[in-house]
């Protein structure tokens, strides 16, 4: 399997999930994030993050279609979204599964940010029933992306890429209708210095749009239609209905 995680301390970083939204307003929204690591002692196939009142899930992410692994020692990092004015405690149920068929859940996680250890399976009474760990999440910059969907056709795929680190790559493959949007994010360690990232995306005609000089940032974006933007740029970082 290819690397889709950016490493850090032997500890893949690289991250994302998505919420999607109707309107093409910039949505207030209230953010967890999740630096899971694999401290099972075993492989991990399955992560997902599921809201308790909305039934939405965020789940460990796939590129290319390739299986999704998750080594012992290798962690990501996850998202989830909820509206600025909702109560986010113990709002989450995190669960995780096992290359050996160990399923996990930790039904209280609020929405927060924060480490998480997968531990390994309880071996006596004293370890407890508690299959997860918490502590501080390292310092991180976070760039947050919503994705509006402005072509007038179904769009695909986003994917992002990091432009130091072409192995490091993330987006959504399960389509964004005309006039939707998602949320992607996007984190790196504090201590980097000018990180940009690609942005690709293929509609359902097969036009594809690249934009190569995103920055670490918190913005809306709305993908345009390639065919009638003048010059390179298939983005607009200003909402084109509005003007």
């Amino acid at each position: 399997m290819k690397k889709i995680l950016a490493l850090l301390a032997a500890l893949a970083l690289l991250v994302s999930c998505c919420a999607a939204f109707a309107e093409e307003s910039e949505p207030k929204m209230k953010t967890g994030i999740y630096d899971i690591m694999n401290k099972t002692g075993e492989a991990v196939t399955d992560i997902t993050i599921t809201d308790n009142v909305t039934g939405e899930i965020c789940a460990s992410p796939t590129v290319d279609g390739e299986e999704f692994i998750l080594q012992d020692g290798e962690g990501i990092i996850l998202y989830m979204y909820i509206p600025d004015n909702e109560d986010g405690e113990h709002r989450l149920t995190l669960s995780f599964r096992t290359a050996g068929g160990r399923e996990e859940s930790f039904k209280t996680l609020s929405v927060e940010e924060v480490t998480i250890d997968l531990l390994p399976a309880a071996t006596d009474a004293t370890t407890g029933a508690t299959p997860i760990a918490f502590s501080k999440i390292p310092e991180l910059q976070t760039g947050t992306y919503t994705i509006y969907n402005h072509t007038g056709e179904t769009v695909l795929s986003v994917t992002l890429t990091d432009n130091e680190d072409s192995a490091s790559r993330y987006g959504f493959t399960d389509g964004l209708e005309p006039g939707g949007s998602q949320i992607i994010s996007w984190s790196v360690p504090a201590d980097r210095e000018n990180v940009t990232l690609t942005l690709d995306f293929v509609t359902a005609s097969g036009k594809q749009g690249s934009f190569k000089t995103l920055k670490i940032e918190t913005v809306p974006i709305w993908l345009l239609d390639v065919d009638t933007v003048s010059g390179a740029t298939p983005i607009s970082f200003r909402n084109p209905a509005a003007e």
